[in-house]
């Protein structure tokens, strides 16, 4: 007897924890940022928001890539913690355990 076709079924809506958390360390620097701005240094505000995202001073025309990598380094290691966790099987145990919305 022919087995019974299954339709495909279509994935939902799923937030990768490890990728979202790398992204704090940038939040914070836009939130001092932020803080500058509403204080009334719009320059020095303008100027650490480029640096936070870039890893360019304007000032000096230099590139520190200790800034950026304080910036995105997070993002990085959240990317291969959720790649690691994808090939070892987490996520879909988490799938199977009808978690909803949440991988790592």
């Amino acid at each position: 007897m022919a087995k019974k076709k299954r339709g495909s079924r279509r994935r939902g809506f799923t937030v990768p924890v490890a990728v979202l958390a790398g992204f704090a360390p940038l939040g914070f620097g836009l939130v001092s940022a932020t803080k500058r701005a509403l204080a009334g240094d719009t320059a020095g505000a303008s100027q650490e928001l480029v640096i936070r995202t870039t890893g360019y001073n304007t000032d000096t025309k230099r590139w520190h890539s200790d800034v950026f990598m304080q910036s995105y380094g997070p993002v990085l290691a959240g990317l291969v913690v959720h790649k690691l966790a994808s090939r070892l099987g987490v996520n879909r145990l988490l799938g199977q355990a009808k978690i909803p919305f949440l991988r790592i």
